[in-house]
């Protein structure tokens, strides 16, 4: 005990050369240092990040007003063994599930007949391309980035029309920037938008026009501004009477185009809210309620969007860990921050399935 009192103190001291201290708190876990950081402050925190490198200590660095806060404590150590089987599993599995509700999605039955499941191949392949690529733009981001991240976990799911619950990666390590966050949280839509529209391209291209059901129930999905834009492109005269009845290809694509925008809601742990985080810090608390009550008067449209706005109120509270708040971002980034706030937009699907 005596060792870490001294070291503790030894620690005071060095900080106490690298910033004005107003304030030490002593908890249980963490021990807090408020005060004032030396200019230029992107290189104090670096000596002092490479200073802890040498302490069993972790800090991290926020703002409290105009106040700068250093905190440290012990964290447990991460342990990264890949278990390489079971996301191939998973991913083997979720291939399978997506084929299975693509036979179904192309007009066939694999429980009837299995040769039938080949017909779900392009579903399959189309949708798993477009989740890959969004897990993997996260994955390679964070891994630049010296995290310590898994590769994806796929959540196969055959009792619905998408045939998996879609897929994540987890993040074992801090943060190290706001900067970080903001790449990390752009690329996976970025990189799944980007295969997500050629294949809906493709998909509208292989649709074909029929007669609309009389007097039959059936699904209608509901368009985003930027389907409609390829729907209106490729398809230009719908004779009235007519829809548009979606290839699995296409289907692939309406489903990826869904998922992006739903993803770039910006709130809680969603791709959106660690995106609006890195921007805007602790101030992004003040969009909650407006985004929450959007989402409510959205839900007398479509009913799931009650259900993301409970999700919303309860998870929105939850923030990332950054081990550096302090260093701001630069304005080129909150520039590029624009373009995830563009797909949001024209990706969004208001009313995404009703009944025609």
């Amino acid at each position: 005990m005596q060792e870490y009192d001294d070291l503790s103190d030894s620690i005071t001291d060095f900080l106490a050369s690298k910033m004005r201290i107003d304030s030490v708190v002593r908890g249980l876990t963490m021990t807090k240092v408020t005060g004032t950081l030396n200019s230029p402050i992107e290189r104090t925190i670096l000596d002092i990040k490479y200073y802890f490198n040498n302490t069993p200590y972790t800090p991290i660095f926020n703002m409290d007003k105009d106040l700068h806060v250093v905190q440290y404590g012990v964290f447990r150590k991460v342990e990264h063994k890949p278990k390489y089987w079971l996301h191939l599993v998973l991913f083997l599995a979720t291939v399978v599930s997506t084929m299975f509700v693509g036979t179904f999605n192309a007009g066939g039955n694999p429980i009837t007949n299995p040769a039938d499941i080949l017909l779900g191949l392009p579903f399959s392949l189309s949708l798993m391309a477009i989740l890959t690529c969004h897990e993997l733009g996260h994955y390679f981001v964070s891994r630049r980035a010296g995290m310590i991240t898994t590769l994806p976990y796929f959540i196969p799911a055959p009792i619905h029309f998408i045939g998996t619950f879609g897929a994540l990666i987890r993040m074992k390590s801090i943060v190290p920037d706001r900067k970080t966050l903001l790449q990390v949280g752009m690329a996976g839509p970025l990189a799944g938008f980007v295969v997500a529209v050629p294949v809906t391209i493709v998909g509208i291209m292989l649709s074909e026009i029929s007669r609309t059901p009389v007097d039959v129930e059936y699904l209608h999905l509901g368009d985003s501004l930027l389907f409609n834009f390829f729907v209106n492109c490729i398809h230009p005269n719908i004779p009235e009477g007519y829809d548009l009845f979606l290839h699995p290809v296409a289907l692939a694509g309406w489903i990826g185009f869904l998922i992006t925008s739903m993803n770039l809601i910006p709130i809680g742990q969603l791709d959106g809210g660690h995106i609006s985080y890195s921007i805007f810090l602790r101030l992004r608390r003040y969009s909650y309620y407006p985004i929450i009550g959007g989402l409510i008067a959205l839900g007398f449209l479509w009913p799931g969007w009650f259900v993301w706005a409970g999700l919303a109120f309860f998870f929105a509270r939850r923030d990332p860990v950054i081990q550096d708040a302090v260093t701001p971002i630069s304005t080129r980034d909150k520039l590029l921050a624009i373009i995830p706030l563009l797909i949001l937009i024209l990706a969004f699907i208001p009313i995404p399935i009703s009944l025609g």
